[in-house]
């Protein structure tokens, strides 16, 4: 599954709405044929997921044509590309500390999803990538950063030497 920001087609004013907006939906990746080919579909899939960023997983599960009782999402990717932006836009730590003045946050600082998978991948900038995993055992979730920074140098590298 791919985490949508239920933004983009919410209209004018809706980067200033109160309220929860984001949405998952599903994206199924086949890995086939040419680097550069495989990313420029994803790519596409991902654009065109966009028009359906508000449609209900429920909704999204019945057109799947899977049983009812079977997963939809069993993994989760989150690409969080926001963190560069506010740095770039002049929001200092003590600017967000001072937003979040008076607020208490319930129930520790972790992030939780009920997916027994999740990679997210914060995008910062000219400082690199950051990535952290949420996994159900057997699994580690630092054996999967690692595989996953294995695979996005591979990638690269591949993107670089060749990518047909």
């Amino acid at each position: 599954g791919t985490v949508l920001f239920g933004r983009m087609q919410a209209g004018a004013g809706a980067d200033r709405a109160l309220g929860l907006y984001i949405n998952t939906l599903p994206l199924r990746v086949k890995l086939q044929g040419p680097v550069l080919g495989a990313v420029k579909q994803v790519q596409q899939d991902l654009a065109g997921l966009l028009r359906h960023e508000h449609a209900p997983l429920a909704l999204a599960q019945r057109c799947s044509g899977l049983e009812s009782g079977v997963p939809l999402v069993t993994a989760l990717l989150n690409y969080r590309h926001g963190l560069a932006q506010s740095a770039q836009d002049g929001a200092t730590a003590r600017e967000q500390e001072q937003a979040l003045a008076g607020m208490t946050l319930l129930g520790g600082s972790e992030e939780r999803t009920n997916y027994p998978f999740t990679l997210s991948v914060d995008d910062l900038g000219d400082a690199g990538l950051a990535l952290s995993a949420q996994v159900s055992t057997p699994a580690q979730a630092p054996r999967v950063c690692a595989l996953m920074q294995q695979a996005l140098q591979g990638l690269v590298l591949a993107l670089q030497s060749a990518p047909d």
